[in-house]
């Protein structure tokens, strides 16, 4: 298969690396969504956008292998509302981005032991 000549191999790469980003994220949103119950209901549109984004972000530093083997579906509310809080502080400025995804990634992997 051809391609246009003004679409370089990097331009391909993060359009695929953006593409199983998205994916994995709303893979987890759901299983959180399903493990929470109506308890999902208790956060915003914009606390959702926060977590989609921190999720993403998270994703991005962490490794497949690990991602894989945290189990979404047992995150709790209070777990949530952590994660939900640094993302608003690293977007907010109040907390360096690295520092704020450390934290998220650490919550995560409480989880998944």
């Amino acid at each position: 298969m051809e391609r246009k000549p003004d679409i370089t191999d990097e331009e391909v790469g993060m359009h695929a690396f953006h593409l199983r980003k998205r994916t994995s994220v709303e893979r987890a949103m759901e299983k959180i969504r399903q493990g929470l119950g109506r308890k999902f209901l208790q956060f915003t549109q914009e606390d959702i956008e926060v977590l989609e984004w921190v999720l993403g972000e998270t994703w991005a530093m962490m490794g497949f292998y690990e991602w894989q083997h945290i189990v979404f579906s047992e995150i709790k509310s209070e777990q949530l509302d952590k994660i939900i809080n640094i993302g608003n502080e690293i977007v907010s400025h109040r907390k360096k981005g690295i520092i704020g995804l450390e934290e998220v990634h650490q919550i995560l992997k409480e989880e998944s032991l």
